[in-house]
């Protein structure tokens, strides 16, 4: 998960592909539920922003990029 943040970050890896790998990444985790509905609801304001022009979105896929990143930190001490 870490890696394709950080390639997403790049510019190397689409908003779309992070989603994927995300989410197939996702069930091998043993975290409480409550990580997994933060998480789709940080994919899912990804995968809005990638479709809709930043001026149309209500968050920018750079402040979602950022939570994501926070995400991985609780994670990785949940």
């Amino acid at each position: 998960m870490r890696d394709a943040l950080d390639r997403h970050r790049a510019g190397a890896l689409p908003a779309e592909a992070l989603v994927r790998a995300w989410r197939e990444q996702a069930p091998a985790l043993t975290l409480p539920p409550v990580f997994g509905q933060a998480m789709e609801e940080l994919l899912r304001r990804l995968e809005m922003s990638a479709v809709f022009a930043q001026d149309s979105c209500s968050f920018s896929s750079t402040a979602v990029t950022d939570q994501l990143e926070r995400w991985l930190a609780k994670a990785a001490t949940a």
